[in-house]
């Protein structure tokens, strides 16, 4: 691969560069950092990483951050700590109950899949508000706290083992889920023929669109690629696929599904292990996503295009 913006050329070799939404081959290089590339695909501008963490790479650093928080951001040591408090002070209760708020404007609660369902956290919030919720995970660590701690009904596995032909659901929600599947188009129509009719897909995703790219790539390119730290924090080896607004509207559109409506985000930064002064500038980088539509997070809700 040559210098950033180079085309990537597929070769014939099976590990070769391939968009893991519409398959092309044909791809140019955006970052190299670390362990990786971050390459853009020139049929469908999805933005991926390569090459992909071996299943049991990524199996081994869920159970790990779900457990000590290691990883390879510090500042998210304390991210996944906020899974295992389920009370209203809490910020990500908090992000759920606004979540279900936007959901229950398209659909009155009913039975309800969380696939990557993690802790249940999300489920038992759900569970108060009058939903019937399930739950699946292929984390042992996390399903075993969902089931023990908080009496949830969980699967432990992939969604895509998950024996669901005898089950459907009025919502079937994806928080944090999406960008890290490897046949992402594949998970959305599984997920589709899960849901009753009516029903209401809800995603949440990081957005690669978003002032965080933004800044980072620019002292990239100004760095002639050796400046790659900040873009470290943003690309991380579990996230393969990162979506702006036009490509996840793409990605559905593939699965027979279609956009009810969708915002941008930003992260709560009290999730986030930071020191005073880092904190003190991601809000202000914040505040100027906020004015230019830059937000790192995408908020999404889907139905059925067709019968």
């Amino acid at each position: 691969m040559g210098p950033p913006g180079d085309p990537v050329t597929p070769g014939a070799a099976p590990d070769a560069p391939r968009c893991l939404v519409c398959g092309s081959p044909e791809s140019r290089l955006r970052y190299r950092i670390t362990r990786f590339s971050i390459l853009a695909c020139r049929a469908c501008e999805q933005i991926y990483l390569w090459p992909l963490p071996s299943e049991q790479e990524i199996r081994e650093m869920f159970a790990q951050l779900y457990t000590t928080g290691e990883g390879s951001v510090p500042e998210l040591k304390s991210y996944y700590g906020f899974c295992y408090r389920d009370e209203p002070s809490n910020p990500l209760v908090q992000l759920y109950e606004g979540w279900l708020d936007a959901l229950e404007r398209e659909r009155a609660p009913g039975r309800l899949l969380d696939i990557g369902c993690g802790t249940g956290l999300f489920l038992a919030v759900a569970r108060r508000r009058g939903w019937d919720p399930f739950g699946i995970d292929d984390c042992d660590e996390a399903t075993q706290y969902a089931r023990d701690e908080l009496g949830l009904d969980v699967w432990t596995g992939e969604f895509g083992d998950f024996p669901a032909a005898e089950r459907s659901f009025d919502v079937i929600t994806m928080w944090d889920i999406i960008e890290h599947s490897r046949a992402p188009v594949e998970l959305l129509r599984a997920a589709r023929g899960c849901l009753a009719p009516g029903g209401r897909l809800g995603i949440s995703t990081p957005n690669q669109r978003s002032i965080l790219d933004v800044g980072a790539g620019a002292l990239y390119r100004l760095s002639g690629g050796r400046v790659t730290a900040p873009l470290e924090k943003f690309y991380v080896e579990q996230h393969f696929l990162y979506f702006t607004p036009v490509t996840l509207a793409r990605a559905l559109e593939r699965a027979d599904l279609e956009l009810a409506s969708l915002r941008r985000e930003l992260t709560d930064l009290r999730r986030l292990s930071l020191a005073p002064w880092v904190r003190l500038g991601v809000r202000g980088l914040f505040a100027v996503a906020r004015l230019t539509g830059l937000e790192n997070r995408i908020f999404a809700i889907a139905r059925a295009s067709g019968p």
